[in-house]
């Protein structure tokens, strides 16, 4: 008997070690909490009036011009000024500038680039003006714009891109489809110099 006392311990004794050696269940793992995701704030745009042609456009537009031959006649900074033009453009008269580029040797202007400041009470006085030119308008989520193609005889190609405070146009003597393309990127390359 006492025996098999010994051997109950022994298989006891062994049976505890055997479970000793098996590995514990790992502890379940915490439950993680995630962060609500934030939206990134933007900052809102905010426009700022060119005070010279050299800062109306991006040094690639005007080197491109350069090319070109085109020189800056009238405008602030330009061999002219604002004597250019004998009265004020409709932008000038609202606080703008404009900035005119052509061929030195010759009256005749080739690219006209405007940025003025609007106010819900300057831009009627704005539309008004478009309505007499019979121009096209084209309505985004963000800007109002009044086109003419234009042709390569008679009829220049024109932009009046319209936000909540700002006027910014394009005219190009010459009309014509890659005319008024181009009238267009110009007018964006503008915004973008205006707005930072």
């Amino acid at each position: 008997m006492a025996r098999a006392l010994v051997l109950v311990a022994a298989l006891a004794a062994l049976t505890l070690t055997a479970c000793a050696t098996e590995p514990a269940p790992p502890p379940a793992a915490a439950p993680t909490e995630t962060a609500p995701s934030v939206e990134p704030t933007v900052a809102p745009l905010v426009f700022t009036l060119p005070t010279d042609c050299a800062t109306i456009l991006p040094q690639s537009r005007l080197d491109a011009f350069a090319d070109l031959g085109l020189v800056l006649l009238g405008g602030p900074g330009g061999k002219y000024g604002t004597e250019y033009l004998a009265d004020q453009t409709p932008e000038e008269q609202l606080g703008g500038i404009t900035c005119i580029w052509g061929f030195d040797a010759s009256d005749l202007s080739s690219v006209t680039v405007s940025v003025a400041p609007l106010t819900a009470d300057t831009r009627a006085q704005a539309l008004d003006g478009f309505a007499t030119q019979g121009l096209e308008e084209v309505l985004t989520e963000s800007t109002a714009s009044y086109n003419q193609t234009g042709d390569a005889e008679e009829m220049p190609a024109i932009t009046n891109v319209l936000r909540d405070d700002s006027w910014i146009s394009v005219i190009k003597t010459v009309g014509g489809d890659p005319e008024f393309d181009e009238a267009v990127a110009i007018a964006g390359e503008a915004a973008s110099a205006a707005y930072n």
